[in-house]
């Protein structure tokens, strides 16, 4: 390094880069280029009226970029992304693509940065929807079994569900701070027929890089709860067209395109449809909008009831009238023919009647006596029973003391000799008898398996305690007893 420094002067940084700088204008001068490329890391200042991001360029495949330069755009180019905005509707913002105009300038304070003079807005507006027919495209040719081209339309297999007649268990995905979302609550609640509507909230960003996985693992979620929805709900407020990008991407299409339940979007979109509107059940523009299909659904269901129960009402008026008129003519041919058999049978029926009266009053005397002898047995048959029962009790009572006491007494003797046992067999009479107890940390040895050569051990006999120690142990035969 000494050598290097020796044999060739050094500079300093500010005359490098102003080497750098005569480069380069050199090879620009003050020219234009025009270049397609995605802005990334976007920040925008509006006190100053200033946009700072930087240029890349991506391959398929790599994450990283394979070329990056920094950007910058102020006054008259800050009033070129305003007139792009406002025109496209697009708001210019990350991971979008642009064909713009640049001048490249290059400062020894910020270095190499590209100037942004000019947007090209065909080229966005036809970029996004060739990237939106490429995946309408792919979702028809990669998923036959559950998407199909019919026309200018897609058949899927989300539009095949059908739709129950009440749409009442409702999983909503959506960010609960959008005014988007609380416009479908509000609509929903506050509806003139006084419809109640049960929604679980799945909390999802809508916008950004990572909102297609988020809205797909809401899906997922929704799937497995084990809860039996009715509907899923897709909603989002209004907003630039590239809000909505991610309502475009394949997976999140394919996804709502294969779900299992019905699926209702209200994006907040007036002019486009997005590639998930088109694979999904329902598509409405806004939040809404969405809500108010439901509350409509919900009517045309009710009115269909309503409308077959007036068809009841006049049916059984009709088959009500007809029948009153058939009973009234019964009615009166009823009354002309009994009068015709009572006018016939008069003086038979006066015979009957005298018939009548004796045979019932004989028939009433004879279920009298039955019934006066019934009631004498009924009471004295109760005191015989309850005389044999108290005879019965006093045998029993006789017979308990008498077994009780034997019971008990035999029971005694039981005891006595079990206590006898007892204390011929407690440790305290073993040990009077000459046999020891040995013991090693607190537990009693049976075998000579559990003690090791320097064992410290504990002989415990009648009268006390032995302590002593292991010097060697000796299998036996099983006639002696010592280690």
């Amino acid at each position: 390094m000494r050598i290097l420094m020796e044999e060739v002067s050094p500079i300093k940084l500010s005359e490098l880069t102003q080497k750098i700088e005569g480069i380069l204008k050199q090879s620009f001068g003050s020219g234009f280029y025009w270049m397609i490329a995605e802005i990334s890391s976007h920040k925008f200042y509006p006190n100053q009226d200033r946009h700072y991001f930087d240029f890349i360029e991506k391959a398929e495949g790599i994450k990283d970029p394979i070329a990056k330069v920094k950007g910058v755009s102020w006054f008259p180019g800050s009033q070129t992304i305003k007139l792009f905005e406002s025109s496209t509707g697009q708001i210019f913002t990350n991971g979008l693509q642009v064909l713009v105009r640049v001048k490249v300038e290059f400062s020894s304070s910020f270095g190499l940065q590209l100037v942004l003079t000019d947007i090209d807005q065909s080229f966005t507006l036809g970029n996004i929807e060739k990237q939106r027919r490429e995946t309408l495209k792919r979702l028809g040719t990669e998923n036959p079994g559950f998407i199909q081209k019919m026309g200018e339309d897609y058949l899927t297999a989300n539009k095949k569900l059908n739709l129950n007649s009440v749409l009442q268990q409702i999983a909503l995905i959506g960010s609960p701070n959008s005014e988007g979302y609380a416009d479908f609550i509000h609509t929903l609640q506050s509806n003139q027929y006084g419809y109640a509507f049960s929604i679980d909230s799945y909390q999802s960003s809508v916008q950004g890089s990572e909102a297609g996985k988020e809205l797909i693992n809401k899906l997922i979620s929704i799937h497995t709860s084990g809860t039996k929805y009715d509907c899923v709900v897709i909603i989002r407020g209004g907003g630039a067209k590239s809000d909505f990008l991610v309502f475009d991407t394949y997976d999140l299409s394919r996804a709502a395109a294969k779900f299992p339940i019905p699926i209702i979007t209200g994006i907040g979109h007036h002019k486009d449809v997005s590639v998930v509107d088109r694979m999904v059940h329902t598509s409405t523009k806004t939040p809404t909008k969405a809500a108010e299909f439901i509350i409509s659904h919900c009517r045309e269901f009710e009115e269909s009831i309503l409308t077959s129960q007036k068809s009841i009402i006049i049916r059984t008026q009709q088959l009500l009238n007809n029948a009153r008129q058939e009973i009234n003519a019964t009615h009166i041919l009823v009354i002309n023919k009994s009068r015709i058999l009572l006018n016939r049978f008069k003086d038979k029926l006066v015979g009957f009647n005298q018939v009548i009266i004796n045979k019932t009053k004989t028939i009433l005397y004879n279920r009298q006596t039955n019934l006066v002898s019934l009631l004498n047995q009924i009471l004295s048959k109760p005191r015989m029973i309850i005389g044999n029962r108290n005879s019965e009790l006093a045998n029993l009572i006789g017979n308990f003391k008498i077994f009780s006491s034997k019971y008990l007494t035999n029971k005694k003797a039981y005891l006595t000799h079990y206590k006898s046992m007892i204390n011929i067999l407690s440790p305290k009479n073993i040990l009077k008898r000459g046999f020891a107890m040995v013991s090693h940390q607190g537990k009693i040895i049976n075998n000579a398996e559990a003690v090791n050569v320097g064992n410290n051990l504990i002989i415990t006999l009648s009268d006390g305690d032995l302590h002593t120690k292991v010097i060697s142990k000796t299998k036996t035969d099983g006639r002696q007893s010592e280690l």
